[in-house]
Protein backbone atom coordinates (compact mmCIF):
# COMPACT_ATOMS: atom_id res chain seq x y z
CA UNK A 1 0.00 0.00 0.00
CA UNK A 2 2.83 2.49 0.61
CA UNK A 3 4.26 2.20 -2.58
CA UNK A 4 0.73 2.52 -4.03
CA UNK A 5 0.59 5.99 -2.19
CA UNK A 6 3.79 6.93 -3.36
CA UNK A 7 2.57 6.54 -6.76
CA UNK A 8 -0.42 8.11 -6.57
CA UNK A 9 1.24 11.01 -4.80
CA UNK A 10 4.10 11.48 -7.88
CA UNK A 11 1.17 11.36 -10.43
CA UNK A 12 -0.83 14.07 -8.05
CA UNK A 13 2.16 16.02 -8.49
CA UNK A 14 3.00 15.72 -12.02
CA UNK A 15 -0.66 16.34 -12.77
CA UNK A 16 -0.31 19.94 -10.43
CA UNK A 17 2.67 21.02 -12.38
CA UNK A 18 0.78 19.93 -16.02
CA UNK A 19 -2.34 21.91 -14.79
CA UNK A 20 0.08 24.53 -13.64
CA UNK A 21 2.01 24.89 -16.74
CA UNK A 22 -0.88 24.49 -19.18
CA UNK A 23 -2.81 27.80 -17.01
CA UNK A 24 0.08 30.02 -17.98
CA UNK A 25 0.79 28.69 -21.55
CA UNK A 26 -2.45 28.15 -22.59
CA UNK A 27 -5.34 29.50 -20.77
CA UNK A 28 -4.58 32.75 -19.39
CA UNK A 29 -6.22 35.97 -21.43
CA UNK A 30 -7.29 33.12 -24.03
CA UNK A 31 -11.02 34.81 -25.51
CA UNK A 32 -11.94 31.38 -22.88
CA UNK A 33 -10.24 33.01 -20.19
CA UNK A 34 -11.49 36.71 -20.60
CA UNK A 35 -15.14 35.55 -21.07
CA UNK A 36 -15.36 33.55 -17.69
CA UNK A 37 -13.68 36.47 -16.32
CA UNK A 38 -16.11 39.28 -17.67
CA UNK A 39 -19.16 37.08 -17.02
CA UNK A 40 -18.51 36.61 -13.81
CA UNK A 41 -17.48 40.46 -13.24
CA UNK A 42 -20.69 41.77 -14.88
CA UNK A 43 -23.14 39.39 -12.87
CA UNK A 44 -22.25 40.53 -10.11
CA UNK A 45 -22.48 44.13 -11.02
CA UNK A 46 -25.63 43.66 -12.46
CA UNK A 47 -26.55 41.35 -9.26
CA UNK A 48 -25.10 44.23 -7.40
CA UNK A 49 -27.54 46.94 -8.81
CA UNK A 50 -30.68 45.36 -9.18
CA UNK A 51 -30.63 43.62 -5.62
CA UNK A 52 -33.17 43.97 -3.19
CA UNK A 53 -31.41 46.00 -0.29
CA UNK A 54 -34.74 45.84 1.89
CA UNK A 55 -34.07 41.49 1.44
CA UNK A 56 -30.38 41.84 1.11
CA UNK A 57 -29.39 38.99 4.41
CA UNK A 58 -31.93 36.26 3.17
CA UNK A 59 -30.94 36.80 -0.85
CA UNK A 60 -27.53 36.55 -0.25
CA UNK A 61 -28.18 33.08 2.09
CA UNK A 62 -29.85 31.92 -1.23
CA UNK A 63 -26.17 32.64 -2.95
CA UNK A 64 -24.62 31.10 0.03
CA UNK A 65 -26.74 27.95 -0.51
CA UNK A 66 -26.32 27.63 -4.48
CA UNK A 67 -22.64 28.12 -4.12
CA UNK A 68 -22.11 25.60 -1.90
CA UNK A 69 -23.57 23.25 -3.23
CA UNK A 70 -22.62 23.96 -6.50
CA UNK A 71 -18.83 24.13 -5.07
CA UNK A 72 -19.47 20.39 -3.99
CA UNK A 73 -20.76 19.38 -6.64
CA UNK A 74 -18.79 20.25 -9.03
CA UNK A 75 -16.22 18.65 -7.06
CA UNK A 76 -17.66 15.37 -7.10
CA UNK A 77 -18.09 15.51 -10.72
CA UNK A 78 -14.72 16.53 -11.50
CA UNK A 79 -13.48 13.98 -9.15
CA UNK A 80 -15.80 11.45 -10.59
CA UNK A 81 -14.75 12.16 -14.12
CA UNK A 82 -18.10 13.25 -15.41
CA UNK A 83 -16.69 16.58 -16.76
CA UNK A 84 -14.00 18.95 -16.71
CA UNK A 85 -13.14 22.25 -17.03
CA UNK A 86 -10.41 22.75 -19.81
CA UNK A 87 -10.22 26.45 -18.97
CA UNK A 88 -10.36 28.25 -15.68
CA UNK A 89 -9.80 31.32 -14.03
CA UNK A 90 -7.54 30.49 -12.04
CA UNK A 91 -4.33 28.34 -12.03
CA UNK A 92 -4.70 26.30 -8.68
CA UNK A 93 -8.38 24.48 -9.21
CA UNK A 94 -10.17 22.52 -11.47
CA UNK A 95 -13.67 23.86 -10.53
CA UNK A 96 -15.50 26.30 -12.58
CA UNK A 97 -15.41 29.61 -9.88
CA UNK A 98 -17.43 31.97 -12.43
CA UNK A 99 -20.21 29.50 -13.04
CA UNK A 100 -20.08 28.30 -9.02
CA UNK A 101 -19.70 31.23 -7.35
CA UNK A 102 -20.74 33.93 -10.28
CA UNK A 103 -23.42 32.82 -12.63
CA UNK A 104 -25.29 29.83 -10.44
CA UNK A 105 -25.97 31.93 -7.23
CA UNK A 106 -26.42 35.28 -8.96
CA UNK A 107 -29.25 33.75 -11.06
CA UNK A 108 -30.64 31.95 -8.10
CA UNK A 109 -30.68 34.91 -5.69
CA UNK A 110 -32.29 37.13 -8.48
CA UNK A 111 -35.20 34.41 -9.06
CA UNK A 112 -35.70 34.16 -5.07
CA UNK A 113 -35.84 37.90 -5.17
CA UNK A 114 -38.58 38.13 -8.39
CA UNK A 115 -40.04 35.12 -7.77
CA UNK A 116 -42.08 34.70 -4.18
CA UNK A 117 -44.82 32.69 -4.89
CA UNK A 118 -43.53 29.17 -5.69
CA UNK A 119 -46.28 28.72 -9.03
CA UNK A 120 -44.29 31.69 -10.20
CA UNK A 121 -40.57 30.75 -8.79
CA UNK A 122 -41.12 27.52 -10.64
CA UNK A 123 -42.41 28.84 -13.83
CA UNK A 124 -39.61 30.64 -14.21
CA UNK A 125 -36.83 28.32 -12.58
CA UNK A 126 -38.36 25.54 -15.22
CA UNK A 127 -37.38 27.90 -17.86
CA UNK A 128 -34.06 29.03 -16.56
CA UNK A 129 -33.09 25.24 -15.85
CA UNK A 130 -34.11 24.42 -19.65
CA UNK A 131 -32.13 27.47 -20.41
CA UNK A 132 -29.31 26.73 -18.63
CA UNK A 133 -28.91 23.34 -19.74
CA UNK A 134 -29.68 23.31 -23.55
CA UNK A 135 -28.39 26.38 -24.48
CA UNK A 136 -25.79 27.56 -22.19
CA UNK A 137 -24.52 24.17 -21.17
CA UNK A 138 -24.37 23.56 -24.89
CA UNK A 139 -22.41 26.88 -26.14
CA UNK A 140 -19.68 26.31 -23.41
CA UNK A 141 -19.07 22.62 -24.27
CA UNK A 142 -18.85 24.11 -28.21
CA UNK A 143 -16.18 26.91 -26.19
CA UNK A 144 -14.10 24.26 -25.44
CA UNK A 145 -14.95 25.63 -21.74
CA UNK A 146 -16.77 22.11 -20.54
CA UNK A 147 -16.16 19.04 -21.24
CA UNK A 148 -18.82 16.05 -20.71
CA UNK A 149 -17.17 13.16 -20.35
CA UNK A 150 -20.38 11.08 -18.46
CA UNK A 151 -22.54 13.41 -18.11
CA UNK A 152 -25.94 14.29 -20.21
CA UNK A 153 -27.35 18.19 -20.12
CA UNK A 154 -30.58 16.30 -18.87
CA UNK A 155 -28.94 15.35 -15.90
CA UNK A 156 -27.63 18.70 -15.22
CA UNK A 157 -31.71 20.10 -15.85
CA UNK A 158 -32.37 17.70 -12.72
CA UNK A 159 -29.70 19.14 -10.99
CA UNK A 160 -30.81 22.43 -11.48
CA UNK A 161 -34.12 22.08 -11.00
CA UNK A 162 -33.71 20.00 -7.83
CA UNK A 163 -31.20 22.75 -6.13
CA UNK A 164 -33.96 25.76 -7.10
CA UNK A 165 -36.52 23.64 -5.44
CA UNK A 166 -34.92 22.74 -2.27
CA UNK A 167 -32.87 26.14 -1.86
CA UNK A 168 -36.18 28.02 -2.10
CA UNK A 169 -37.64 25.41 0.36
CA UNK A 170 -34.67 26.29 3.14
CA UNK A 171 -34.29 30.13 3.07
CA UNK A 172 -38.39 30.65 2.97
CA UNK A 173 -38.37 28.09 6.17
CA UNK A 174 -35.61 30.12 7.23
CA UNK A 175 -36.79 33.56 6.37
CA UNK A 176 -40.20 32.47 8.22
CA UNK A 177 -38.99 31.43 11.05
CA UNK A 178 -36.07 33.92 11.89
CA UNK A 179 -36.65 36.94 9.70
CA UNK A 180 -40.12 37.38 9.88
CA UNK A 181 -40.65 37.19 6.07
CA UNK A 182 -43.38 35.02 4.68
Amino acid sequence: MHSFMNEMIDLHNHYAQLHKNNFYDNILFSYQWWFLVLITVGLWITWAYFVDKQRLNIIILTGLFTSITALVLDDIGISMALWIYPYYVVPFSSVQYPIDLGIIPVFYMLLYQYFRQWKSYLAILTLVTLFAAFVVEPLFVKSGIYILLNWEHWYSATGYLTMGIIVKGLVDKISGKYLGES
